[in-house]
C-alpha cells in the first residue's frame, strides 16, 4: 500500500513540473491567439521583423531573434 502512495506521489511531482514549465510557454500561445482574433488587421501580425543588419528576424517561440 505504500508503494502506491509513493508512485502516486512521484507522478504528481512530475506533473507539477511539466506544467511549471511549459505553463509559460502555453500562457504566451493564447496570448498570441487573443491578440491576433481582437485585431486581426494590425500589421504587426503579418509584418516581418529585421534585424540591425537588414536581414528578416527568426521567430523562436514567441519571440524574435537576430541570427
Amino acid at each position: 500500500m505504500v508503494e502506491y502512495a509513493i508512485i502516486l506521489v512521484l507522478i504528481a511531482c512530475v506533473c507539477i513540473g511539466v506544467i511549471s514549465v511549459l505553463g509559460n510557454q502555453v500562457n504566451a500561445t493564447f496570448q498570441d491567439l487573443e491578440e491576433a482574433l481582437m485585431n486581426p488587421n494590425d500589421p504587426g501580425a503579418t509584418a516581418t521583423y529585421s534585424c540591425p543588419d537588414g536581414t528578416p528576424a527568426v521567430l523562436h517561440g514567441h519571440k524574435y531573434h537576430c541570427q
